[in-house]
């Protein structure tokens, strides 16, 4: 084998390798975002259904001017419950996104298999 041959060999095992952690770079991020959109919706799905539920209670889809007092006061309460839920659900989304940095991900993609006689 010459000093050509093995230079190709030698490039080509290296892209492959930048292949490799293009892939893997991919799929994490790639797994990342559908986590953290399936993670959010959790908490926003489960606010919104709260709110669907006892948002009587504050005067949900009211105007101001429209609440009783027991309302307006429910209604700053459930802003700081709210607030808090989101600040703390989004805190935990980050944190997951920093675990998964902390691993090796690669997706496989989806596989179909053929079967028959001409094949």
């Amino acid at each position: 084998m010459d000093d050509k041959e093995r230079q190709l060999i030698n490039l080509h095992k290296l892209q492959r390798k930048q292949s490799k952690g293009r892939i893997e770079n991919d799929s994490k991020e790639r797994l990342k975002k559908i986590a953290m959109k399936k993670f959010r919706t959790c908490f926003i799905a489960a606010l919104s259904e709260f709110e669907d539920i006892f948002g009587y209670m504050w005067g949900h889809n009211l105007l101001e001017n429209e609440l009783t007092d027991e309302q307006k006061i429910n209604r700053e309460k459930w802003r700081i419950a709210r607030t808090n839920i989101l600040n703390k659900g989004n805190t935990q989304a980050r944190a997951l996104v920093a675990e998964m940095d902390l691993h090796k991900v690669e997706f496989e993609g989806y596989k179909m298999v053929l079967r028959g006689e001409n094949l």
